[in-house]
């Protein structure tokens, strides 16, 4: 809800005239539909409609601070427990519009109170930036968040008369870097970040993606390193990873078909009914493409890259890839410094904005009957130097398989076999491994950790909370399937569409 005066400040045209004079009539710009018994499911109504704040008509006119929080059954039990102004983020913790910046303006005192888990907490830096550090006040609670908090009989108040700025950029203390490290070790699976869906044998190796880091993907020219990187940026996407997508080797409008491809696990061309369906689901995902294509400025890609953090929240970055990105730049040796210091500045990049990003990075040329290596990458060291991850995507004779072959979170590397389904345009584990197996197994290996160290395990079932949400996927009997590369299970023909890429907001 927004009066007629917040709606001149974020831009937005009213039609006043039948109510002239009234300053304080408040008007309703946009709905969020949120099913009952699945908080994943949910909609925003109308489509590309104008942004509001809830809680906003509760707020005086006269208020000089506020609670901002994650979200709107938070910002209800702020305002109950402690009758403080309270409002909550328009959609979730990814969502800070540009557009209701304004709003916020007049206020000397703003209280952040996000989510505890990883999500909320990795948006708490971006934001605050974006509030201003100045005026912008962190609440720190042992609850999940406030309406936890307010269940659990805790003194809201009291946690939010202990906010504390966010300290200086460069600067981090002890009692910070305590409450962190005592996070880790508590909530292990949620350090690990979000996991994958569709090939949940990544998560027992990776762990899970996670902001701040750099994963260098490399293989041989058609091994299928777009149709993977594809299927794991819709992947995270429809789990909430606000995604931007460069591609500078294949136009946007071919790698779109494969990821609607993708997202209804079977082929669109004839199909008109599903693929209004498919795309209908898609525009809901928070998934945003580069322009860019061919030889571009890294400078360039950068400032759109800037202003997609920004404007979008975005979380995830994909260049695909780098070589056709810097065509033409530079002969002889002068175009590996040219690499060099544009992977520096995405690397410094991915640190100070906090956001993943993925390169792809062709290989040297190697022979064809052996397995390629950290050497094997085009141009330098600095690649396989700069990454946190290095993914190698082999093809040998048919047979495929995806090496992690650098992973600095926690060094675990490994081979996972995969088999292409032309069917689905997708990668599939040529063995495959459920979910639950793949939680099971990430679970296990930190329980261990936790007996060493002596540490009590945490209160809540973290991998439910964090893996298997939004939405878990629908088990359907595997069937068989013979490719030229083997047999490997993929899902029966009858298997609901977009069961494996459920996005947070969906029909």
């Amino acid at each position: 809800m927004a009066r007629d005066s917040d709606l001149s400040l974020m831009g937005v045209e009213a039609d006043t005239s039948a109510v002239a004079g009234d300053a304080n009539r408040f008007n309703v710009v946009r709905l969020k539909v949120r099913a009952i018994d699945d908080k994943s499911k949910q909609r925003l109504v109308p489509k590309g409609g104008s942004w509001g704040l809830f809680g906003w008509n509760t707020v005086p006119t006269a208020a000089t601070s506020l609670v901002l929080t994650e979200g709107e059954f938070d910002a209800m039990a702020v305002h109950q427990a402690t009758g403080l102004p309270a409002v909550s983020l328009p959609n979730g913790c990814r969502s800070l519009p540009p557009a209701v910046l304004p709003l916020l303006e007049r206020f000397s005192t703003i209280y952040l109170w996000m989510d505890s888990d990883v999500h909320g907490q990795d948006s708490v830096e971006k934001f605050a930036l974006k509030l201003g550090v100045q005026r912008t006040y962190i609440v720190r609670s042992q609850a999940k968040d406030a309406n936890d908090a307010l269940l659990s009989e805790m003194n809201l108040q009291s946690a939010i008369d202990k906010a504390e700025r966010k300290p200086h950029a460069q600067i981090a203390t002890f009692d910070q870097l305590r409450r962190d490290v005592l996070e880790e070790l508590l909530n292990p699976l949620r350090a690990s970040g979000v996991q994958s869906r569709t090939l949940p044998a990544l998560n027992s190796y990776m762990k899970g993606f996670r902001n701040g880091e750099v994963t260098v993907l490399t293989g041989p020219t058609g091994c299928g390193k777009t149709t993977l990187l594809s299927q794991l940026s819709i992947d995270w996407c429809a789990q909430g990873v606000s995604t931007l997508w460069g591609s500078f080797e294949i136009k946007n409008t071919r790698l779109v078909h494969k990821m609607l491809t993708q997202m209804a696990g079977e082929p669109l061309a004839c199909n008109l009914p599903l693929f209004e369906k498919t795309a209908d689901a898609f525009e809901q995902l928070p998934m945003y493409f580069l322009r860019f294509f061919g030889s571009t400025d890294v400078d360039e890609v950068l400032d759109a890259m800037e202003y997609a953090v920004y404007a979008y929240d975005v979380q995830h970055i994909l260049l695909d890839n780098i070589q056709f990105m810097m065509s033409g730049q530079g002969r002889g040796y002068d175009k590996f410094e040219r690499q060099d210091a544009a992977l520096d500045k995405f690397r410094k990049f991915a640190s100070a904005k906090n956001v993943h990003i993925t390169l792809v990075v062709h290989p040297r040329k190697e022979q064809d009957d052996t397995d390629l290596s950290l050497s094997s990458v085009f141009g330098t060291a600095k690649a396989t130097q700069e990454a946190d991850n290095v993914l190698i995507l082999q093809r040998i004779k048919g047979e495929m398989k995806l090496d992690i072959r650098k992973n600095r979170f926690d060094g675990t590397l490994g081979s996972i076999p995969l088999a292409f389904d032309p069917r689905s345009n997708c990668l599939r584990e040529r063995y495959a491994t459920t979910m639950p197996d793949a939680v099971a197994a990430v679970d296990a290996e930190h329980e261990v950790h936790r007996m060493q160290c002596d540490v009590s395990p945490p209160v809540t079932s973290y991998a439910s909370e964090i893996i298997l949400e939004p939405t878990t996927p629908s088990v359907v009997a595997p069937r068989q399937v013979q490719h030229l590369n083997g047999r490997h299970d993929v899902a029966d023909e009858e298997e609901e569409p977009f069961s494996m890429f459920t996005p947070i907001i969906t029909k």
